[in-house]
């Protein structure tokens, strides 16, 4: 919950500075894309149930698909 207050902070502190810097606006509304995606992000794992974090890293039957086709 630290990280989230932190990425939402760093979000808006970007897009505050875009306002007075009309020559950097496009680099730093890019990069309080970059913070609001890692505020979704932080807000999903957050959110999520201990066994969807497992269930995203590991793709049950993709590994040995692919090693198997790279061993041709």
């Amino acid at each position: 919950m630290k990280n989230l207050v932190r990425y939402r902070a760093m979000e808006s502190l970007c897009r505050q500075n875009a306002v007075f810097r009309p020559l950097e606006s496009w680099r730093l509304l890019a990069e309080a894309e970059k913070w609001h995606h890692k505020a979704q992000d932080a807000l999903e794992r957050d959110n999520a149930p201990p066994n969807a974090a497992l269930a995203r890293t590991e793709a049950p039957g993709n590994a040995g698909d692919a090693s198997r086709s790279l061993a041709g």
